[in-house]
């Protein structure tokens, strides 16, 4: 299997989706944990930024916790590159102004960098978060099929490493089909824990003194996800060998989403749009822009002016990066890409684009037209 351990069936616990998932784990934490003093509201959050926005959903909204931005750094040869000094140093900053981490999240593969952790990164952050802190571990790994043929960083989840034969009680992985299988709006997640007070969130508990209901009644993985679920990974493969369609999807995902990267990578460099990539590394769905160039240049044409530009930017945008976002989305571009700013990016003008949103000709077809627009810029 693709997280490269077997787990006990008693540790995993479906839920509505992977961000419901996370919710659910930071409850839990706040409850009565066996292993430690549990959370409480303000406690902080570590995340590497840039981070896919749901997190600050997840943790902040209803559990009150902290988001913490670890700004990994922009430039230089080791730019969007994640060590463990970076989270030592930020550990280290946080406790020192008189705020407590309490949680470390790692998306692997990474969103909106695609890139893998390699299992020594892994071993090193593992080693130091449990042995020398305090701190639970979160490893998303809902892109952990989204890997492109032939790449030198090969995915290790967390549940293969050594530190989670030692540790597995602060260690939580997530994964869900929203990503690998196409199936966003599903809802279908799944949280891998052998922690108790998570166990006790999951499952509910018949203690007398304090009763407590399943948590994810009221984020269910209900019953008909469960039959066209078990009817997907049931399900055989067409042709003579016996293998099941899930093996085989996963499979041949590697090879398309390899094909798809390749088009749209030559579409990127025919047009002399930069972009975050080392040869060889994984990319997930995501090629991340930068477009830091085009930040404060404007058009003779007038078509960005018809969409109302500037506007105030959700969540603090900057003023140049969400100008360049409307112009792009404006007519004759019509492409939407997600703004840095929106992902905790630590400076302003770079984008994400999703290789995946479409078929590579259509994506092929969208470069093109961002890089007209952006040839219009002076």
């Amino acid at each position: 299997m693709a997280l490269g351990a077997e787990v006990d069936k008693d540790h995993v616990y479906g839920v509505a989706g992977v961000s419901s998932a996370l919710e659910c784990i930071a409850f839990a934490l706040k409850g009565s944990d066996p292993v430690g003093r549990p959370l409480k509201d303000g406690d902080e959050v570590l995340i590497p930024a840039p981070y896919w926005q749901g997190f600050n959903w997840s943790f902040q909204e209803r559990p009150r916790l902290t988001c913490v931005p670890v700004n990994l750094p922009t430039e230089g040869e080791e730019r969007y590159r994640l060590t463990l000094a970076l989270l030592k140093k930020a550990y280290k900053d946080r406790k020192a102004a008189g705020h407590t981490p309490r949680l470390l999240v790692l998306t692997n593969p990474h969103n909106p960098l695609g890139v893998n952790y390699s299992r020594a990164l892994q071993d090193e952050i593992y080693g130091w978060a449990l042995n020398d802190t305090d701190m639970h571990i979160i490893s998303d790994e809902i892109y952990c099929h989204s890997q492109l043929e032939g790449g030198t960083t090969k995915f290790t989840s967390a549940l293969a490493l050594d530190a989670y034969r030692k540790h597995a009680d602060r260690i939580h992985v997530v994964w869900g089909f929203a990503k690998d299988f196409g199936l966003s709006g599903f809802r279908t997640g799944f949280v891998v824990s052998r922690n108790l007070a998570v166990r006790d969130t999951m499952l509910g508990n018949n203690d007398p003194a304090e009763p407590t209901h399943p948590l994810p009644w009221f984020s269910p993985f209900d019953s008909l996800k469960t039959y066209v679920m078990q009817e997907l990974l049931s399900a055989p493969a067409d042709g003579p060998c016996s293998e099941l369609y899930t093996t085989y999807a996963m499979r041949e995902y590697r090879t398309l989403l390899k094909t798809s990267f390749d088009k749209v990578k030559a579409a990127l460099d025919a047009a002399k749009i930069d972009y975050v990539h080392r040869p060889g590394d994984n990319a997930a769905q995501f090629f991340w822009l930068d477009l830091t160039k085009y930040l404060g240049k404007r058009s003779d044409h007038a078509h960005e002016e018809a969409a109302g530009l500037p506007l105030a930017g959700p969540g603090g945008l900057d003023p140049k990066e969400e100008w360049l976002f409307k112009y792009l989305m404006a007519e004759p571009t019509e492409v939407t890409l997600l703004p840095g700013g929106v992902m905790h990016n630590p400076v302003p003008g770079f984008f994400r684009l999703c290789f995946t949103a479409r078929q590579p000709e259509d994506v092929v077809d969208a470069v093109k037209r961002v890089a007209t627009a952006l040839a219009r810029l002076k």
